[in-house]
């Protein structure tokens, strides 16, 4: 293996299997700040501790109680000795939904040549806080997920391997079936070669690429940081859910106001009537919650070419709410699609502002804007269920 192998065996600590129920953390962007603090208070060994903070911490604050949260995890004893650097393969089973992911370690080195594609584009501020936390912890744990065209040769080798017994199996309160196999070392192989050569896209952990590529630069593009944990999943088995939007506030603006202002950007407001359902009904469509009401707003002229997070941006969250697409006024909030509109209109009652819900992104409109070698705004994706950090801990 060489470092321009997009694919490689990674050396790394596993949950022990009597501890992975509890270690391993629910998705970060299905919490809110509360409910995250919340289950950190009430759990001292739940990964949280070591990915996020309690919300008052901020930079160099944070990173140090991450620390000390590894430090905790790892002297307790949940976490196995090194293994010898191999292959993993990582079930995910929800709702009646399989995705299974190649995990291994991926070469900064495909993400610098292009051969490891993004398809949405970074919040600079949030790329650079993450690059300093993790030259500072030193550990990757949380895998960025890639995509890769369907490959029946890939697959076959996938079935062989997961006809052994899994190293690990369990499922926390939020109903995730989790399983881990290692691969055996012939078929690893097979991966490896098979892997040379492709092209993939980020699913998930677009920040994270961009911060471990900013770390592997800032160390001169040695060894030590030329590696990113990676889980490849073949596109066939991937589900997309659309980002929402909650703003904070009106921008001085009154409800009146606001839709005012969205009808003079040429959009169509119809409000909910009760027997409607409250999602969007189609792409180029959003669901507007503003004071206690829904709202479906559409478009009245839209280039094909456009997604729906690109209009919702462009016309209404930038010139009228005055947020950027970084949201780094603090304003912005994203929720994931899994999320319901139940759920968007409680958080608008209690904390105010308004929420936009959007329509997903199809596979193809997606595969369209890589093969464009474009990029969508922060966030227009999210693609569930998604992989969890603190099963692997790999040190860097």
């Amino acid at each position: 293996m060489t470092d321009l192998d997009l694919l490689s065996r990674v050396s790394a600590k596993l949950v022990k299997p009597n501890w992975a129920e509890r270690i391993v953390s629910p998705a970060y962007d299905m919490l809110r700040a509360s409910e995250r603090d919340k289950l950190m208070q009430e759990d001292p060994f739940v990964f949280l501790h070591v990915t996020s903070s309690h919300t008052s911490k901020t930079g160099k604050d944070r990173t140090k109680l991450n620390k000390k949260a590894l430090e905790r995890l790892l002297d307790a004893g949940v976490y196995s000795e090194n293994q010898d650097p191999s292959l993993y393969l990582y079930r995910l089973f929800y709702e009646g939904h399989e995705q299974i992911a190649i995990v291994g370690d991926i070469s900064i080195q495909a993400f610098d040549d292009g051969r490891i594609v993004p398809h949405e584009r970074t919040r600079e501020f949030r790329a650079t806080d993450l690059a300093n936390h993790l030259e500072e912890i030193e550990i990757h744990s949380s895998p960025v997920a890639l995509a890769y065209e369907n490959d029946e040769n890939i697959k076959s080798l996938v079935t062989q391997s997961i006809e052994l017994d899994p190293i690990l199996d369990f499922c926390r309160e939020d109903n995730l079936e989790q399983c881990i196999w290692r691969v055996p070392d012939e078929i690893t192989r097979e991966l490896t070669s098979l892997f040379q050569d492709k092209e993939t896209f980020i699913v998930d952990g677009h920040h994270r690429m961009s911060a471990s590529h900013m770390v592997w630069e800032r160390n001169g593009r040695g060894d030590r940081f030329n590696k990113i944990l990676g889980a490849l999943f073949s596109t066939d088995d991937l589900k997309i859910e659309s980002f929402h939007r909650h703003v904070a506030d009106l921008n001085n603006l009154t409800a009146d106001g606001l839709t005012t202002r969205i009808a003079e950007m040429d959009f169509l407001i119809s409000p909910v009537v009760p027997s409607e359902s409250h999602e969007p009904d189609t792409a180029g469509q959003f669901s507007m919650f503003l004071e206690g009401n829904w709202y479906k707003l559409t478009p009245q002229r839209v280039h094909p070419s456009e997604l729906d997070a690109v209009i919702l941006q462009k016309r209404i969250l930038s010139p009228i709410l005055g947020v950027d697409e970084e949201g780094s006024s603090g304003r912005l909030q994203y929720l994931p699609g899994s999320v319901t509109t139940s759920y968007l209109e409680n958080m608008t009652q209690q904390e105010g502002g308004v929420a936009f819900a959007l329509y997903p992104v199809s596979m193809e409109q997606l595969q369209a804007v890589i093969n464009r070698k474009k990029t969508l705004p922060p966030k227009s994706t999210y693609f569930e269920p998604k992989v969890r950090s603190g099963i692997f801990v790999i040190e860097r």
